[in-house]
């Protein structure tokens, strides 16, 4: 089974159960996640839900490759964002407390599988990213949102560089609320399950971001995609971010600077809805195959974007990526 569900006492608990893909989440997971939710809110007899994956990581993200693979207009494209964009506001919205074990790799859309829960519980060996623009896409699943909220411009650079981020800075940046050791998990999980207690350790990882960093991308990652890269060219490029984003899709790039500048005051449904119109319009380019290729099948991660560099970017191409028209709405 690609998850499993089972109660304890009045816990649910989730396993994502595709160890072998990292617990990359697929259309039939994210439909069995829905119905079993619905049921479990309904039930007087859970007070709680655990969610975690089988193996030593939490969720690798979407199964993209899975919808790169069933063609340009195949209803799966429909199928899987629609019904995994549902599930990340139907979390939301969640009564119970909800918990999410954020052991080993924690991206794209293992984040949306979680964020929208009470407690998100890192570990030494957490690794979150949002890497979409790798593949050609976008930080989907709400990231607009989340990302958007996040102060001083860190939730844009997250984005743009799909900097893999670790457990003291997800504390910092307000991503994860709690920590736990790897060799105290048992006990921690125990203890939720038992009688809903949510343990809290401090942490000896050092933070990958100084003031003077923190500092430097508040004020150079502000405006759009151009402005982003003059800026850091004007200030000399201490941290050397051009090198992180040089094999970055141009046109992701630019999508998601505007898409995150532009989320500031929406709500989760309202940029879901947003994301959506984008993601079936971002499947359809052929960077999306492109990145995919390059990155999850073929792993040369030599991908040949088209536009190859941000100054090639056509205005007007990138303009109607944001008009929404009837065969790409989605009203949740």
């Amino acid at each position: 089974m690609e998850i499993i569900f089972d109660i304890k006492g009045s816990t649910g608990i989730i396993i994502l159960n595709r160890p072998r893909a990292l617990n990359a989440l697929n259309l039939s997971m994210a439909e069995q996640l829905t119905k079993k939710l619905k049921e479990w809110e309904k039930d007087n007899k859970i007070k709680r839900v655990l969610l975690r994956g089988e193996g030593n990581h939490f969720c690798a993200g979407g199964d993209v490759k899975s919808v790169h693979l069933s063609g340009e207009h195949s209803k799966l494209k429909r199928d899987f964002f629609s019904k995994e964009y549902a599930l990340n506001l139907q979390i939301k919205k969640f009564p119970k407390p909800y918990l999410s074990i954020w052991k080993g790799v924690v991206m794209g859309g293992g984040v949306g599988l979680s964020i929208y829960g009470d407690y998100r519980v890192a570990t030494e060996m957490t690794k979150f990213a949002m890497p979409e623009t790798s593949i050609g896409f976008f930080p989907d699943v709400g990231g607009s949102f989340f990302l958007s909220k996040l102060q001083n411009n860190i939730g844009k650079y997250i984005g743009l560089t799909s900097e893999v981020i670790n457990s003291r800075d997800l504390l910092n940046f307000g991503l994860a609320t709690h920590y736990c050791p790897e060799n105290k998990l048992d006990d921690f999980i125990d203890n939720y399950i038992s009688d809903g207690v949510v343990g809290n350790y401090k942490t000896s990882i050092s933070s990958l971001f100084s003031d003077e960093k923190l500092d430097f991308i508040n004020k150079n990652f502000s405006g759009n995609i151009h402005e982003i890269f003059n800026n850091i060219v004007f200030s000399k490029d201490p941290y050397s971010i051009l090198n992180k984003l040089k094999n970055k899709c141009p046109m992701s790039l630019a999508v998601t600077a505007i898409l995150i500048e532009n989320s500031k005051n929406k709500t989760l449904q309202e940029c879901l809805e947003s994301e959506y119109s984008l993601s079936q319009k971002m499947t359809a380019r052929r960077d999306f195959g492109e990145g995919i290729e390059a990155v999850l099948i073929k792993k040369h991660h030599n991908p040949q974007w088209e536009p190859m560099t941000i100054k090639e970017i056509d205005k007007n191409e990138l303009e109607n990526l944001f008009i929404s028209n009837i065969d790409n709405e989605l009203v949740l």
